[in-house]
């Protein structure tokens, strides 16, 4: 064998030798890799349903889903988050209960909140006013460690949604039968505008009221038993039929003699709000609607 016969011969053994090392180091390295590098906790946050609906405020809840796939377990000792719709913070509240969340598991928790109706109601009404139902929503959680993990003793993360725009149903006082109660007429009723701005129908189950007149206090009060749907984007009137008793009827007469249409009032109405639309499936709403009486004559005449 020449000498650069045997050279070569060399180089070939060094060049697999080489190789046969850097596989080796590579499953070495895969074998023994940091099991926790090539992962991360998943946080996902979604809305869940409204729960209850005033005119001031609206409460709701949200689901949060935690994912820990690590080979290790998390010691939350509490989390913040806050919410955006289309740009606007309406939700930041924080969780003070701690979460231990094993190694490999999944848990989700519920998060009671509430939201400003005046907030919620001005982004609403931009979107809706240049057609849009659905709203861009954006969702920030912050998990505070009871101990650090590699390194760090908050957890951030952050997700956006396209999700159906939060419009509230509402309910509105048209008219109020003033002419009957001037004739100590017992019997009157009270007419009342449901709204419904959503994309998807409403129903307005079981109302309950409470009317105050003036310093009649509980003028007229009750409920009724029955379901009235309203399509999606309408409005639909509702007639309660009330019966006052005379004696009240008669001093309400005499204070409308008085004050005539300065006269003040306010009713209070409940009832459950039912959809099909998962956000509002069952939810309760309570409303205040106040003024004096010649607002509802000008509401008469406008319908007119």
């Amino acid at each position: 064998m020449t000498d650069r016969s045997k050279t070569s011969s060399l180089l070939i053994i060094i060049l697999v030798l080489l190789i046969g090392v850097g596989v080796a180091f590579f499953l070495y390295k895969s074998k023994n890799a940091n099991p926790v590098s090539g992962l991360k906790p998943k946080v996902e946050m979604s809305i869940s349903k409204i729960t209850h609906v005033t005119d001031s405020t609206m409460e709701m809840s949200l689901k949060l889903l935690v994912d820990n796939p690590l080979p290790v377990g998390l010691d939350i000792k509490n989390f913040r988050y806050l919410v955006k719709m289309n740009g606007v913070k309406i939700i930041e509240s924080d969780y003070a209960d701690s979460l231990v969340l094993k190694s490999q598991d999944t848990t989700t928790v519920t998060l009671p909140t509430k939201i400003e109706v005046k907030k919620l109601v001005t982004v609403s009404k931009k979107s809706a006013a240049v057609g849009e139902d659905s709203a861009d929503y954006h969702f920030e959680t912050y998990l505070h460690l009871a101990k650090p993990f590699l390194g760090k003793d908050t957890l951030h993360f952050d997700q956006d949604k396209r999700l159906p725009l939060i419009r509230l149903p509402k309910v509105e006082m048209e008219d109020f039968d003033i002419e009957k109660f001037r004739l100590s007429n017992s019997d009157i009723s009270i007419k009342l505008k449901l709204i419904n701005p959503n994309a998807f129908s409403v129903e307005f189950r079981d109302p309950s009221y409470v009317f105050d007149l003036g310093k009649q206090k509980g003028l007229a009060k009750g409920s009724v038993k029955g379901v009235t749907k309203v399509k999606a984007k309408s409005s639909q009137m509702f007639e309660i039929p009330v019966e006052v008793g005379m004696g009240k009827a008669l001093k309400t007469a005499g204070a409308l003699i008085f004050k005539g249409k300065s006269l003040p009032f306010k009713m209070y109405f409940k009832c459950r709000l039912v959809s099909d639309n998962d956000i509002m499936k069952n939810s309760d709403m309570s409303m205040i609607m106040e003024g004096e009486l010649k607002d509802l004559e000008k509401l008469k005449k406008n319908i007119k």
